[in-house]
């Protein structure tokens, strides 16, 4: 996943500051202190990004995309988005937490705040809602800015 967002860095780089950064984290000793705030943060990251592929791939996009733009060959760059950045999901993301740590479930404390909590797990109850709300946010004039591969897609 790194090195598809940061394509001029050489994988053997990336490996060894992956290797100092994983052995910072274990000799520092929190992470294993606190492995479950760790693992929770991290499924909290991971949930509405699962939930929010998952929608865009088989739902907004209906399973067709620009291969030229996701290899980025040429001058096909409809994945680049905003800088870099889909300024939607990101919002879905941010709106997703938010929601999550206030109503469901803090990662940091330990907090259940909700029952729901007990049968999605945070990383099901962030994924299920960063998904429905990119799909809403589909629904929306912003589904432009979702689609900017449609030109480069040749439909059957």
């Amino acid at each position: 996943i790194v090195k598809s967002g940061l394509p001029q860095i050489k994988y053997k780089i990336l490996v060894i500051i992956s290797m100092f950064y994983v052995s910072f984290l274990t000799l520092w000793g929190w992470v294993m202190d606190n492995f479950g705030k760790f693992i929770s943060c991290a499924a909290y990251i991971q949930g509405p990004i699962i939930g929010i592929i998952v929608v865009d791939y088989l739902i907004v996009k209906k399973r067709k995309i620009s291969f030229r733009s996701l290899y980025d060959i040429g001058e096909h760059h409809a994945y680049k988005f905003t800088n870099g950045f889909n300024l939607v999901g990101l919002g879905c993301i941010l709106i997703t937490f938010i929601t999550a740590i206030i109503f469901v479930y803090n990662p940091a404390s330990g907090i259940i705040k909700s029952d729901i909590f007990m049968i999605t797990t945070g990383s099901g109850f962030t994924a299920i809602m960063g998904g429905l709300l990119y799909w809403i946010a589909a629904m929306t004039p912003l589904r432009k800015y979702m689609l900017r591969d449609r030109n480069e897609i040749e439909f059957e």
